[in-house]
């Protein structure tokens, strides 16, 4: 039956039977991957088998498509007869091998890397490295493989390498701001003076825990839930306090003030006791600090103190302050200590007796 059909007819029916006999394996290999193997994956213990093989699906059906691209065009005689046509088809190949080589490439440097962050996901020092290590490697990646498609394609890159000194200065000067935050990020991770998960005081106020310190911008998520984004250049020259270094416990205070008449000994011990009951309550594990009082001025209608707790982590301070705030009324309104009111002396003169002094 072929044999009736001319050359150039065979060439184009053989090409099909190859075509065939890759396309099948590959669409086979998909169903498979989506019955069989990928739920396999997904209720595997170990996250290593899930994140480093998912890439493997896109490059093997793929890679038996372009395969039999390949080898169908190479069994066209008559095309391979056209230098110019047969050079163009050559390189379309080549470069469809070279984009899932970076795909392929950029999935695979992607799982490592989320593999080693949900290893570190109580360390959020190290998560924090490890994403922006995986963006600095997936660019690398994409900028070389563009740089290979441009050789593949006959376009001279020698050009661009040589003329990159005057276009980095040129890129330098219109992307200052954009590079200044790149760099600030950069030392932000070599410096390290915070880290994913810590407690940040900025300034107006501001509280909120680090989420991400990114290539521009360093998130901060506030205790109202919205996300601050900060550029990193502006972020590194501000001044912040993190409540979770050197360690993540701390002190805490609260402030009150008590009658002038009463007795500061007395005092002291309820306070002691309200304090102690509220650090309690506020860690989640007993701690052998014991709480005190400081005596801090003599106010306009108070004698004003404060007793000093201690939390194991930053944000339990809120709670032992608030614990600690209706332990002290409690116990003070029982114990009969006064927390005055603040009081003025209001004096006022004789209207009528102003009056009569102006000049007439």
């Amino acid at each position: 039956m072929l044999g009736s059909l001319s050359p150039e007819a065979q060439d184009w029916v053989e090409a099909g039977f190859i075509l065939a006999a890759f396309w099948i394996p590959a669409a086979l290999f998909r169903i498979f991957w989506k019955q069989i193997l990928g739920p396999w994956i997904n209720k595997s213990s170990n996250p290593k088998i899930a994140l480093l093989i998912r890439p493997v699906r896109a490059m093997v059906s793929w890679g038996l498509i372009l395969g039999g691209l390949n080898l169908a065009y190479q069994s066209l005689e008559f095309a391979l007869k056209r230098p110019t046509l047969s050079e163009w088809v050559t390189r379309g190949i080549t470069i469809a091998w070279v984009v899932l080589a970076i795909y392929f490439t950029t999935r695979l440097v992607a799982g490592a890397f989320q593999y080693q962050a949900q290893k570190a996901n109580a360390d959020g020092e190290y998560r924090n490295r490890t994403t922006t290590s995986q963006k600095l490697a997936t660019g690398a990646i994409i900028v070389f493989g563009a740089l290979f498609i441009l050789r593949i394609g006959g376009i001279d890159i020698s050009p661009l390498l040589a003329g990159g000194a005057v276009g980095g200065v040129i890129i330098g000067l219109a992307l200052q701001d954009s590079l200044s935050n790149v760099f600030a990020g950069l030392f932000l991770n070599m410096d390290r003076p915070i880290k994913v998960g810590d407690l940040l005081k900025l300034d107006q106020d501001r509280e909120g825990f680090v989420e991400e310190v990114g290539w521009r911008y360093t998130k901060v998520r506030l205790w109202n839930d919205s996300l601050l984004m900060i550029p990193n250049n502006k972020f590194g020259q501000s001044t912040f306090i993190n409540f979770n270094r050197p360690d993540t416990a701390l002190n805490t205070h609260v402030e009150c003030g008590i009658a002038y008449d009463s007795d500061l000994d007395h005092v002291e011990r309820v306070a002691i006791a309200a304090a102690k009951a509220a650090q309690d309550a506020a860690n989640d594990r007993e701690t052998e600090f014991e709480p005190y009082v400081r005596w801090r001025s003599f106010g306009d209608s108070a004698i004003v103190f404060r007793v000093f707790m201690r939390v194991d982590e930053a944000t339990a301070q809120y709670r032992a302050n608030h614990y600690c705030i209706k332990e002290m009324h409690r116990r003070f309104k029982a114990e009969g200590i006064d927390i005055p009111f603040p009081i003025r002396t209001l004096i006022h003169t004789n209207s009528s007796n102003s009056d009569s002094e102006k000049p007439q």
